[in-house]
């Protein structure tokens, strides 16, 4: 009886085109469409990185630095008086350099010139040229003063007496290691918003036509009527987050960015635990999401509820952000902020303990067996 009211409860929910559309969109082309998003924000950093493009004014107010960007190749664009408005107005993609009028002279009496790079907060394409640039200058300054030691009779080595060698033990590295701590936001949300639409018209939806009173008052208990419900709207959301990760794979081919796609390299057991991480948490969602639409009387009511439940998602999120240092035990207590961290520390290939896939997943497990209890009581009552 269980499996059949599941069947008409699904049947149900495919018909109707809003769920349709939420199921196809996130699990066929949610993942995607992100890896392309951040294929192509990579790329125009590294596009930007290695442009070796510098605006300059007053650059004949500095020859030996003139001659210092032709000898590392650096493309040398002058810029005129309006070089404030164009940055603002985005006309200018670079940072501008100004040289004072008297750069050369300061140098030549062993003075401090000042060199004044000019960007703009709000022009992100400025904001990436600054580090570039500011290397650039740091590396002239650092030859500038070897020479002077060197005609001094002085070895430059003398400043250097430490050496710093750097080594990075995660994979997590490169332009895209921030963006692709957007990937587990992006598979959760994705999960959570499939089957909203679903457990309203089984609950709030049924309920403003009429329709769940008479089933009702058929001899089938409540409870069962409560688990095919769920059972229908966990299998949407669980397809929806199998598609989502096993897109994964393909979607790597969309990727055109080389550092990108050498961070995006799964195994067949990271991804399978990455599944049993989020399946749980889609049917913990579904439970919770039907417990809270079915207290409403109208779908209106019932989709201002769900959404205030899925703006908690990014809160919980924005938590386990904010913290420092290791990820604290309890953590893998709450839901939605554990799968978030676990995800996390599979892409960056850290190791998983057992222990904290379990939690979660037991965790899941009592909020559903909770949720579909309230939700039998529920329909008890309005039998």
């Amino acid at each position: 009886m269980i499996l059949i009211i599941a069947f008409k409860e699904l049947i149900d929910a495919l018909r109707d085109k809003r769920t349709m559309l939420v199921v196809l969109l996130s699990s066929l082309l949610g993942m995607p469409l992100m890896m392309l998003m951040m294929s192509e924000i990579v790329g125009r950093i590294e596009i930007q990185t290695e442009k070796h493009t510098v605006r300059v004014r007053g650059l004949d107010n500095a020859p030996g630095l003139e001659n210092y960007f032709m000898r590392q190749g650096v493309e040398i664009k002058p810029v005129d008086d309006h070089y404030e408005y164009q940055l603002k107005t985005k006309k200018i993609a670079e940072p501008v350099l100004l040289i004072p009028v008297d750069f050369q002279q300061k140098l030549e009496r062993g003075e401090r010139p000042v060199l004044e790079i000019v960007s703009d907060s709000s022009n992100k394409d400025t904001q990436t040229g600054m580090f570039p640039l500011q290397h650039l200058l740091s590396t002239y300054i650092q030859e500038q003063a070897n020479l002077n030691l060197r005609l001094r009779g002085i070895s430059p080595d003398v400043l250097n007496v430490v050496e710093i060698t750097e080594r990075d033990l995660s994979r997590n590295t490169g332009d895209g290691a921030e963006l692709k701590g957007l990937l587990p936001f992006t598979l959760i949300m994705t999960m959570l918003t499939a089957g909203m639409y679903a457990a309203i018209d089984t609950s709030a939806g049924e309920r403003e036509r009429g329709s769940l009173e008479p089933l009702m008052m058929t001899p089938v208990s409540s409870w069962s009527f409560a688990l095919g419900k769920w059972l229908a709207v966990a299998a949407l959301s669980m397809s929806v987050v199998v598609f989502s990760v096993l897109s994964l794979l393909p979607s790597r081919l969309l990727i055109r960015s080389e550092s990108v796609k050498i961070m995006f390299q799964f195994s067949s057991i990271e991804l399978l635990t990455m599944l049993l991480v989020l399946l749980p948490l889609a049917a913990c969602a579904s439970a919770v999401q039907i417990a809270v639409a079915i207290k409403s009387k109208s779908h209106k009511e019932a989709q201002a509820r769900t959404s205030l439940l899925l703006m908690m998602a990014p809160l919980m999120l924005l938590a386990g952000m904010m913290k420092q240092g290791a990820d604290p035990v309890w953590f893998n207590w709450i839901p939605v902020l554990a799968q978030n961290q676990l995800i996390v520390k599979l892409f960056n290939n850290e190791t998983v303990l057992v222990t904290e896939v379990l939690t979660p997943v037991f965790i899941c497990c009592v909020i559903s067996w909770g949720a579909l209890y309230y939700v039998s009581k529920k329909l008890r009552k309005l039998a």
